[in-house]
């Protein structure tokens, strides 16, 4: 498993994550006596660093904290928000009927929603981390950062992924001369470890806004000199972001109560892919209990019915009364009394090609039972291609989450939330405590909640993220390969099958991480074993380094 050192139980703590260096971040806090939340902040910042074309502080940032026992949990988050001059009406649409973005939206004029200044919303990442922090860490800011700082200062080696990611926007980073000169140095995508060590990634503007965040927390950033270096760099560039955005910008704290599903008990930001996570599952849970197979058909007609009420009736206020609706049990009941009596809802055509979307999650636990689920992205891959050139942040391409027609219930307004696909979750049910989430876009939603099924039914973490899985949406499914056998059977139900192998630079099951425990024993990883990953352990005060 590339990235793993120790994949052992652990009783003092644990933390993964999508690269070893960011890992071992983690678990260097918990060495220090720190709590989950310290080792995910961390992490979350050492992965900002490593991964800046997947997520940073120029982006967004959702956490769940649950401490031991509780009966409730608490959720930070600090979304990318639309600028205060955006509008709904922002982006002409192009000609024809193309579709592009996270979500298939209608197209736009020469992508300004995906890519370039427009493109920007406000950066949460910042206030939801030292949010966090301030509430549930147990060390200094500073000591929190210093792995994060180290490796943007000191560089760290370009691995296979990154290079692979770089290349793949090499055309449009070379648009913009600061995120050229960063990644394209010399004109050339940096290169992986071929014929010996990958090309050194070296951002000292960006260790120098970490030092600010350091010593004077969310503040500096927002306040300070990275928010009207950020604000006047898109502004000149004809974005709509400006100073004030980001000196009013908060994290939003709140206390949740677990969704009930079945016998699990599922805590996470409803305001994100949690809720159609949560919708999946009790379908599925209801359907089961009608007498239906629990196999791929079911699993294909949830997802699409979930994915369908989603667009429709999801929207980016701040208090949306479908998300308790479409997450409970009443609701699954009555789709499910609809299937049986032939009268199902009639699925709309895929809208566009399930775009990955970049993310980074993280999963981190204590000795003393603290739970972290943390998901964090600049949206796109490499976000709005645009890197702040006197901060060295990757800025987010956060205006993709909407969509671009006026009077919708996803359109733009001033100061919201886009529809985000994030959805981390801590589970709890008979006999044990999960903490999951993923990355790539919106097939993080069919991937938590396959995994989170078979972890109910009793696998393992591990062997759960290792099965085979399915992503639907509208009439199309994505098919694992392994498991081609049923892909007869989902045509005959009307699904147009695209059976699939997922491959180390593939996204058509993202990419997830967790740490789960069973009644009596200890905390064990689960891990997209195709990619890379990194699982920190703390054994009595001795953190473990993930090495490749």
């Amino acid at each position: 498993m590339p990235g793993v050192a120790d994949r052992g139980a652990a009783s003092g703590g644990m933390v993964t994550a999508p690269d070893p260096r960011a890992a071992h971040a983690g678990a260097l806090m918990l060495r220090a006596g720190g709590s989950a939340v310290d080792a995910a902040v961390a992490t979350a910042f050492a992965i900002g660093v490593v991964e800046p074309f997947m997520s940073g502080i120029g982006g967004g940032a959702w956490l769940v904290v649950r401490e031991p026992g509780a009966r409730t949990a608490t959720t930070v988050c600090g979304p990318i928000r639309a600028p205060g001059l955006a509008r709904a009406d922002m982006f002409p649409l192009a000609a024809g009927a193309d579709t592009a973005g996270l979500y298939g939206w209608p197209a736009v004029r020469g992508g300004a929603n995906i890519a370039g200044p427009l493109s920007v919303g406000t950066p949460g990442a910042v206030a939801a981390l030292c949010r966090a922090h301030a509430r549930f860490g147990r060390l200094p800011l500073a000591e929190v950062l210093a792995p994060a700082i180290e490796l943007a200062e000191e560089g760290h080696e370009t691995n296979w992924f990154a290079s692979s990611a770089i290349c793949a926007e090499a055309r449009a980073l070379r648009a913009y001369p600061d995120s050229a000169a960063l990644f394209l140095p010399g004109g050339l995508p940096l290169r992986g470890p071929s014929q010996g060590p990958g090309d050194p990634l070296v951002q000292p503007r960006l260790a120098a806004t970490l030092r600010d965040i350091a010593a004077g927390g969310s503040e500096a950033f927002y306040r300070g000199r990275a928010g009207r270096a950020i604000a006047a760099f898109t502004g000149a560039a004809g974005g709509a972001l400006r100073e004030e955005d980001l000196a009013g910008y908060e994290a939003a704290e709140a206390e949740i109560e677990p969704v009930a599903v079945g016998p699990l008990r599922m805590y996470g930001p409803l305001a994100t892919g949690v809720v159609s996570v949560a919708e999946a599952l009790q379908i599925v849970e209801a359907a089961g209990r009608a007498g239906l197979d629990r196999g791929p058909r079911l699993w294909a007609r949830a997802l699409s019915r979930a994915f369908d009420d989603r667009l429709r009736e999801v929207g980016t206020g701040e208090e949306d009364p479908a998300w308790a609706r479409l997450a409970g049990a009443e609701h699954a009941e009555e789709v499910v009394a609809e299937w049986t009596a032939g009268r199902g809802t009639a699925r709309r055509p895929l809208a566009g090609p399930a775009r990955a979307g970049c993310t980074s999650h993280l999963s981190a636990v204590d000795g003393r039972g603290m739970t972290v689920s943390l998901t964090q992205t600049v949206l796109d891959l490499f976000g709005s291609r645009m890197v702040e050139p006197e901060t060295g942040v990757v800025l987010n391409d956060g205006m993709m989450y909407f969509d671009p027609r006026p009077g919708r219930v996803t359109s733009i307004a001033p100061g919201a939330a886009g529809l985000s696909a994030v959805s981390p979750v801590i589970v709890t049910g008979p006999g044990g405590e999960a903490v999951l989430g993923a990355s790539g876009g919106r097939r993080i939603i069919s991937a938590v909640a396959q995994i989170i099924a078979r972890w109910r039914d009793g696998a393992t973490l591990q062997d759960a993220v290792d099965a085979p899985r399915l992503h639907a949406e509208g009439t199309r499914v994505w098919l694992d390969r392994r498991e081609e056998r049923a892909a007869a059977d989902l045509a005959a139900a009307g699904h147009d099958v695209h059976v699939v192998a997922e491959e180390p630079t593939t996204w058509h099951f993202a990419r997830p991480n967790g740490i789960a425990r069973r009644d009596g024993t200890g905390w064990t990883p689960g891990v997209d074993r195709m990619k890379p990953h990194g699982v920190g352990v703390c054994h009595d005060g001795t953190a473990s380094l993930p090495t490749d």
